[in-house]
């Protein structure tokens, strides 16, 4: 097998590293050349497999050049022997000590037929009021016409009804099944998009899908919790964690699988869906997510009884930002649920763990980074924020972009720029971009051109100038977080 790589599902440095595909822009998969031979004189048992890697960073047209030079698999004289593990993979090949250590969470235990893992429950897993109230209306006039011409198809009445609402499978079995709800503002929380990207969500179980056991960590829009993200497996980009305090988007962390601190019971009756979330004077009883074999677990390892679920939850977020702990175990990372190690230092791990969550949780309201705020083009600019029109601030339908010292500066419109962005601002990366990439790929102007809704981040801000602050807050997190992993322990496990 030759593998001539050319990745464009991936990013970052491991995207760069694929570089170029041979059939150019007609595919983002990567390629492979496999020769297979039938040899009835073989005198060993199973087949052997001999694999070349055509190399990093090679161009489409470099590395077509060197299936030119070498004309066949003769001439390519470096082939390596493989032979795949116990899992089939061929390349890539997880770790088996990684296989030794304690899971953060498995089917079985979550079904709850284990209890032989950190967690025992885990989900893999917009303008409001007025776009709610009108996709409502859509849903319940079209149950209302199938109602009234029941030889209609679900199909007919869901094209007739789609101004304000988008129909998918589960949405059209509702409609079938004429599953009622009703518009509600309670329904609208605040959830996060993005990694440090909040927005409204009208999450009314009858619209909202995938809700996996979201409705288990957070039931309503005052249940408190405490989530730790990570991507989901088979995920392309490089491993991240990012812990949240309410509710997650599915593409918060690649396709993300949620580790809570806590759970909430189930409903001794299976109600309507859409009931689930809605605002309760009385909500319920939380439940200890951390098992009881885990903390006894710990305890034993680290002969003490002092150790608390609080401090294995914080240890695990310490754990999962080590960069020792990425690079060893970047293959398993991709493809399996993450396990955790005993690492020598666990209070050190715990510590970190906590100071990031700490700066995770409240990247609204944390320390504000010193940037430089300047008015580029205006030729009596104000002596400060506070003098500046606050007009001035806002964002348009033009994405923000890196200034004439690129990335050392932050273009929010064609008036303000934010200077002194330092380099380590770009080195904490958590979905594959540093929190202020995510601002710039998030916040400007959005107008969707199916049901002309806009989407205006300005909204989020009681003064337009209220941005500054927010950025400067995620270029501190930015920054904090890189030098607390910095001086992560290089050990993570014994010996």
């Amino acid at each position: 097998m030759l593998h001539l790589r050319g990745d464009a599902r991936t990013s970052g440095e491991r995207r760069r590293a694929e570089a170029g595909n041979v059939f150019g822009g007609g595919s983002r998969t990567p390629v492979a050349v496999t020769i297979f031979v039938k040899n009835p004189n073989a005198t060993h048992e199973d087949c052997k497999i001999q694999y070349r890697d055509i190399g990093d960073y090679f161009s489409r047209e470099e590395k077509l050049n060197q299936l030119h030079e070498a004309e066949s698999i003769s001439g390519f004289g470096d082939w390596e022997p493989i032979i795949p593990d116990q899992h089939h993979d061929w390349i890539e090949q997880r770790s088996d000590a990684f296989a030794k250590f304690i899971p953060l969470g498995t089917k079985e235990a979550k079904a709850g037929r284990a209890d032989n893992t950190i967690h025992q429950l885990f989900s893999n897993h917009d303008a409001c009021a007025e776009n709610a109230e009108l996709m409502t209306k859509d849903y319940l006039d079209a149950i209302s016409e199938l109602e009234e011409n029941p030889e209609l198809t679900v199909d007919e009445v869901a094209r007739r009804h789609s101004t304000n609402i988008k129909w998918d499978r589960e949405l059209k079995n509702n409609l079938k099944r004429k599953k009622k709800t009703k518009s509600d503002d309670n329904y609208i929380r605040k959830v996060v998009y993005r990694p440090f990207i909040p927005t409204n969500c009208y999450a009314d179980f009858t619209f909202a899908q995938m809700k996996y056991q979201m409705d288990r960590i957070f039931p309503d829009s005052t249940s408190e919790n405490i989530v730790i993200c990570v991507p989901g497996i088979g995920s392309k980009k490089p491993f991240s964690a990012l812990m949240t305090d309410i509710m997650p988007d599915l593409g918060f962390n690649e396709a993300c699988q949620c580790f809570p601190r806590w759970k909430y019971p189930k409903t001794s009756e299976e109600p309507d869906a859409s009931e689930t979330l809605l605002d309760v004077d009385e909500p319920p009883e939380r439940i200890d997510n951390i098992s009881d074999t885990a903390l006894k677990a710990f305890q034993k390892h680290y002969k003490t009884d002092k150790i608390t679920k609080d401090e294995i939850f914080y240890y695990v977020y310490g754990i999962l930002h080590a960069p020792s702990y990425r690079e060893q175990f970047e293959n398993d990372l991709s493809k399996m649920i993450p396990r955790i190690p005993y690492a020598p230092d666990f209070s050190t791990f715990a510590d970190a763990g906590y100071k990031l969550a700490e700066l995770h949780l409240n990247y609204e309201t944390c320390e504000q980074y010193p940037l430089r705020v300047e008015f580029p083009n205006i030729s009596s600019p104000p002596a400060s924020l506070e003098d500046a029109d606050s007009d001035l601030f806002r964002l348009t339908d033009k994405a923000m972009r890196y200034g004439p010292d690129m990335q050392r500066q932050l273009d929010i419109n064609t008036h303000v720029r934010l200077s002194g962005i330092p380099e380590d601002a770009y080195r904490y990366v958590v979905n594959g971009r540093s929190p202020i990439e995510w601002f710039i790929d998030r916040y400007y102007i959005k107008t969707d051109k199916d049901s002309g809704i806009v989407n205006d981040p300005n909204g989020w801000f009681a003064d337009p100038r209220d941005l500054v602050a927010a950025i400067k807050r995620i270029v501190y997190v930015s920054v904090e977080s890189a030098r607390i992993v910095d001086n992560l322990p290089a050990e993570i496990t014994a010996g």
